[in-house]
């Protein structure tokens, strides 16, 4: 006997699918896999279609596949254990259930053992179109995952920030120090300062770096669709929600959600997320039973949050569950130091993407120093790639190439032609007085940071006639 009304036929043809996929499908009912192999092939994918779980397991070890759909309810091995068997074998896989039985226990049941959605029959070849449209991008998600957390994480163990200025080296200290915890962490910091970057870097450095990195801008959300995305929804829960819905915080179970932006969130739902971090469990629209979930909650914010609670616009409560552990990112005109090398990555980055290998002339290079970055590290990566796009085949990029707004910044003599001593000079008076600035002046601290010896340093002071005490907070010499 059929476990459930045969699937709907679509009113007109599909869409092809815009990624072509592999696809395994897992149904005992012989017309549901003919079902799905005719109509998916019509729809460009690749399809292999099996009657059982163990044959579904057996096949996914032995075959390149992108993604698995399976039955729930199949004798002997059902779906829930043959996508604990693949996930075992392959804990990267994208598996998607069927199910006639969609409750909010089968959907969490199926989230927490690692499904990438589900659909509930009857369904449309539409739908599981959509559905498959979303697993081909968490597959390509969790592959940008793979290359960025190679990108994070260099041989020696470090998170791979870029951090040769002594305030990122203190970050990625407190961010070694963070690896093996599961507190909320707060990230503050003007804009595109990287808070999205570092919150990658908590994630992908902890013991959770195998399970999903779900990101939500609150801002970029309308208020009407907060809660849903959040919290997810039943079906017939308002008007339009056709099918269940998982939300946010029950796609990042066992990982970690990133709420940037956190300060731009209404009261109301401010008072969700404060009851949700305190119960760790929460309520879909039109539920009628909590749902709990593992998640570490990581929030950013360029805004001050003490402020707002003060004037009432964000709650207190919640402030005090956000701010357990409270991580400042830097801006830019804070670690001018880091600008050589953020330069450097960007064009190396640029390279890989097709534009020329290109250099910067050492007069280009102080000016980009010298230069505040009200926009911090997101203006620089731009300035960047608008330099190596305009540089018309040219290896070399020089001042000439800067836009107005750095140059204006930039010391008067930056933009007239000079050797290469005397540019390197400016820069290095440009470096040198910033190091010692940062460290009010003490050349054991600003080697240190600079990663050269006292001897080296005070040599180099004496060729630039520079005098740390000038920088020096008290009278007392080294």
């Amino acid at each position: 006997m059929p476990e459930h009304p045969p699937v709907t036929a679509s009113p007109a043809p599909a869409a092809a699918a815009t990624t072509p996929l592999r696809i395994l499908i897992a149904d005992d009912e012989e017309s549901m896999r003919h079902f799905l192999q005719r109509g998916l092939k019509r729809l460009g994918h690749t399809v292999t279609a099996v009657d059982n779980g163990d044959t579904a397991v057996d096949r996914w070890q032995r075959e390149p596949f992108d993604t698995a759909v399976i039955d729930l309810m199949m004798p002997g091995t059902d779906g829930l254990r043959t996508l604990c068997r693949i996930r075992a074998h392959d804990p990267e896989a994208v598996v998607l259930l069927m199910t006639a039985h969609g409750t909010v226990t089968t959907a969490v049941e199926a989230m927490q053992v690692g499904a990438a959605d589900y659909v509930l029959k009857p369904f449309s070849l539409e739908e599981l179109q959509l559905r498959l449209d979303r697993a081909c991008r968490l597959r390509a998600t969790t592959r940008e995952n793979q290359q960025l957390r190679a990108m994070l994480t260099p041989p020696d163990g470090g998170v791979g920030l870029c951090a040769q200025s002594r305030a990122m080296r203190e970050l990625v200290r407190q961010l070694e120090l963070l690896r093996d915890s599961v507190s909320t962490v707060l990230l503050t910091g003007e804009s595109g300062t990287g808070k999205g970057l570092v919150a990658r870097a908590l994630h992908l450095g902890s013991a959770r770096a195998d399970q999903p990195f779900v990101a939500m801008n609150c801002a970029a959300v309308p208020e009407t669709l907060v809660e849903s995305e959040l919290f997810g929804h039943e079906a017939g829960a308002f008007t339009g929600a056709r099918t269940a819905k998982a939300g946010l915080l029950l796609r990042a179970h066992r990982g970690t959600l990133f709420l940037d932006e956190i300060g731009d969130m209404s009261l109301a739902t401010q008072a969700k997320i404060e009851r949700f971090l305190q119960e760790r469990e929460f309520l879909p629209l039109g539920g009628s039973e909590p749902v709990h979930v593992d998640v570490r909650i990581l929030a950013a914010t360029n805004r001050d949050l003490p402020a707002l609670a003060r004037s009432g616009a964000f709650r207190p409560e919640l402030l005090w569950r956000l701010d357990v552990v409270n991580l400042r990112v830097p801006p830019l005109r804070e670690r001018r130091e880091d600008v050589p090398l953020l330069v450097a990555t960007n064009l190396q980055r640029l390279a890989r993407h097709g534009a020329p290998a290109l250099q910067v002339t050492p007069e280009a290079l102080a000016a980009l120093c010298a230069y505040a970055w009200p926009g911090n590290v997101r203006e620089l990566e731009n300035v960047v790639e608008r330099m190596a796009v305009l540089a018309g085949g040219r290896s070399e990029l020089g001042v000439g190439d800067l836009p107005g707004e750095v140059v204006g910044e930039a010391p008067p003599a930056a933009a007239a032609a000079e050797g290469y001593e005397a540019a390197r000079s400016r820069f290095d008076r440009l470096y040198f007085e910033g190091l010692l600035r940062q460290h009010a002046g003490s050349i054991t601290a600003a080697a240190a940071s600079a990663g050269i010896s006292r001897g080296h340093l005070h040599r180099r002071l004496r060729e630039l006639d520079l005098d740390a005490d000038r920088f020096r907070a008290g009278s007392r010499s080294e």
